[in-house]
Parts: C-alpha cells; structure tokens; sequence
C-alpha cells in the first residue's frame, strides 16, 4: 500500500534583512506563508530490507543529495523505527527559485514519519536540513520569521488568496544574493530595524487580508536581482495590469509570485500572459 504526499512550498510575503552576524549568517525578519504544491512524494513500505531505501525522482533532476534521503537518514538517527522505504518524487519546480522546494519535500516525509512512526527530532536537527524546512513541517500556514529564519511565531490573520509562481530561465545562488546585498549595505543602503520589518508586515498582511492592494511586496533581495534581470518590472506590470493585489520576490531566489483574490479569470489572464513572456519557463497557480 502507498501513500501519497503533497509537498509544501513557500513565499516570503515580506523579507527584509536585518544586519550580517559575526558568524557569517544575517538575521532577518519575513513573513513566510506557506501552500500545498503540485509536487508529490510517494511512499510505500518495501520488505526488500538487504536492499534498504529507494527514491525515484521523476520530472526534474535534482543535482547533488535529495534533502528527502538526508531526512531519512536524520529521521533513522533520532532513534525513530522506520521500515524500509521505496519513494517516488515528481519534481515540477527548479532549484533555486526560493520557494523552497526540496525543503517542502523533506518537510512532507517528516511529517508523515512523525504522524506514523513517532518521530520526535528537534527544530536543531530540522534546520540542518535546510532552512525552510522546519517552518514548512509545521501545521501553521503562515509565520513571523526572525533569527536566521529559525525562530517561529504563528501568524493568525492569513489572507485567503491564490498565488501564481513564476520561474523565470536563471536561478538565484543565495550565497552570491546576500554577498550583492552585503556590498550594497556598505555603499550606504541601510537596513530597517527588526520594530520597522514587523510593523512593515503586518501592515502589508492586514491590507491583503483586507482585499486591499500593497502592489511591490518588500523584499531586501529585489533591488539585488532587479538590477541583473529588468524582466522583474515586466513582471510587476503584467501583475499589476491583471488585476494582482499583491506580488514580488520569493525569498532570495529567483521565482516571482502575484497574488489574486480568487483562482478565477484575472489570475488565468496572468498565467497566459507570463507564458509568452521568452524568459519564463514554467508557471503555476496555488489555491
């Protein structure tokens, strides 16, 4: 018998970055709002034991170490008695898009692990899967984010509206993002306090959950990657001509999301449009 997951992803509804630590990470403040996506992992128990575990990747190629098997292998290390398990993933979205995709696909096995096998792992261990995938196993569909993303607050006022994600042809190394910003900071870009990011937020939530309009959400990444790619302002058009309340960038990767009121014809409008666009190679709607 199988079971079938659905994998979530995530956007930053805002992301600003708040100063660069000793340690080499930068403390932040987002707010991360998750959705359940079109990927799926499959799993079913295999009594093949002197064969272990299988993953089937179907769909997109994931290069190096599928964070599914690393949380397998963390999960089996926490002490959990996991059988033998044969996986199958249909990947639909490419690396570094920021939507934290291969996140959501660990988050999706360790959900059920600990639903089924009384997986008990520590948000430590989690997050050194990666850094979305402890808020994306939690059962909140949206968060205030602050530390390096791992310290976690429920946020209750969610906006009921769809998404439309956008994958443009390039992808977004986090590391040469943060570096750009880095450097754009010491040419004397200052960034807001943790107080002004909050209030920020809060105030571009309440208006969406409002049905109002906050147009370009912030994200501290956008002057960053506007600046190499000006399809980002197309973007911003196409949205805001479409009827989109709200839209921007999905962390520090390179995805674009619009955000609509509903999943009808203004929303379908804007997926045609962004599929003519040559730059874009895959478009999605989330309800």
């Amino acid at each position: 018998m199988s079971i079938v997951l659905p994998c979530p992803v995530k956007i930053n509804l805002t992301l600003r970055i708040l100063s660069k630590r000793a340690d080499g990470y930068h403390n932040l403040y987002s707010l991360f709002w998750k959705k359940y996506s079109k990927e799926r992992l499959t799993i079913s128990a295999t009594c093949a034991e002197i064969i272990g575990d299988f993953l089937e990747v179907r769909g997109l190629e994931v290069k190096g170490e599928n964070l599914v098997t690393k949380a397998l292998f963390a999960a089996r290390l926490s002490g959990a008695d996991i059988p033998a398990l044969a996986m199958k993933l249909d990947k639909k979205y490419p690396a570094g898009s920021g939507i934290g995709a291969g996140s959501g696909n660990a988050a999706a096995l360790l959900s059920w692990l600990t639903d089924n096998f009384a997986l008990s792992i520590s948000p430590q261990e989690t997050g050194r899967l990666g850094a979305d995938v402890v808020f994306l196993t939690r059962k909140y569909e949206m968060a205030e984010a602050s530390g390096i993303g791992e310290i976690l607050t429920p946020y209750l006022q969610v906006p009921r509206m769809s998404w439309l994600l956008v994958f443009p042809s390039w992808a977004s190394d986090t590391k040469e993002a943060y570096a750009a910003l880095d450097e754009m900071r010491e040419n004397g870009n200052t960034p807001l306090t943790r107080d002004q990011a909050a209030a920020e937020a809060k105030n571009c939530a309440e208006t969406l959950y409002r049905g109002g309009r906050t147009g370009l959400l912030p994200n501290d990444f956008y002057p960053v990657l506007a600046e190499k790619h000006h399809e980002y302002g197309t973007a911003g058009h196409i949205a805001e001509e479409s009827g989109a309340l709200g839209w921007g960038l999905c962390g520090s990767g390179s995805a674009f999301f619009a955000l609509y009121a509903d999943g009808g014809k203004a929303l379908r409008t804007a997926g045609e449009r962004f599929t003519r666009e040559n730059w874009v190679i895959k478009t999605d709607c989330l309800e």
